[in-house]
């Protein structure tokens, strides 16, 4: 199945999806995350059908990361819990670069710190989660306190677990309820995948890419970029989000069909 085919299972995925009111803030973060996986995935399709498809890898990067964190979050063990984890954790990294826009555009003792925009964001949310299903938003109190508790704390995600044993256990958990089993080597696929892409998205010399002419004649150096192979970097970008694309989909329809209910 071609990219396109996929992006268009995981938009009518998209509009089936609702939330409900004991779950709101995981599913509005499930949701959330496999929007950005979609537009990832239709910035791939673009820039993989263009003259440079190499730089297609910073996008095919953030659908891998995007799904990585759907598939693990639709079937944690305690969604709810889980989600409202996700959803201040997230929105803690936002927390330093918001307080110090509001600092430059307004200049105020009393503008927020970073701590204090959090604290209200937190609030915010609480109420509003508060006032669609009682009692349900402490969860999003407890998770603000467990996320300074662990701030230092490695692997800097969410869960600070490594990712990659969670998103295998999301393939044996669609397997199981398919009928079927899951391929063990799907988590070193994976792992091998996000090495590439980790590769190819940091900022270093492409030193690889170059060759030296020396003009003995003249005594000088040249440097001559090498040829890529287009159709190389096409396929790399393209099939790794066909991937991505088809694993939020599945983290989508897992919470939609209410098998994991």
């Amino acid at each position: 199945m071609e990219l396109v085919e996929r992006l268009e299972q995981l938009a009518a995925e998209l509009a089936a999806f609702s939330c409900w009111p004991r779950t709101l803030v995981a599913d509005l973060v499930l949701f959330a995350l496999a929007n950005d996986v979609f537009e990832s995935g239709k910035a791939v399709h673009q820039m993989a059908n263009s003259a440079l498809p190499h730089k297609a890898y910073s996008n095919a990067r953030l659908a891998f990361e995007g799904a990585q964190h759907a598939l693990v979050l639709s079937t944690h063990e305690d969604y709810v819990g889980a989600g409202a984890l996700a959803w201040v954790y997230f929105e803690s990294n936002d927390a330093s670069w918001r307080a110090k826009f509001e600092r430059q555009k307004n200049a105020h003792p009393s503008n927020p710190t970073a701590d204090q925009w959090l604290d209200t964001r937190v609030d915010e949310m609480a109420s509003i989660w508060d006032s669609v299903a009682a009692g349900q938003g402490k969860l999003l109190l407890q998770a603000l306190l467990r996320v300074r508790q662990q701030r230092k704390k490695r692997p800097d995600n969410w869960l600070h677990e490594n990712m990659i044993p969670r998103q295998q256990r999301a393939y044996e958990i669609f397997a199981e309820n398919g009928g079927t089993s899951a391929f063990a080597e799907t988590a070193e696929l994976n792992q091998g995948i996000y090495q590439v892409l980790c590769r190819e998205t940091h900022a270093r010399p492409r030193l690889d890419t170059f060759s030296v002419i020396h003009d003995q004649a003249r005594d000088t150096i040249r440097l001559q970029v090498k040829a890529r192979n287009p159709e190389q970097a096409r396929h790399a970008v393209t099939n790794g989000t066909e991937l991505s694309i088809s694993e939020t989909a599945a983290a989508l329809r897992w919470r939609r069909t209410g098998a994991a209910r």
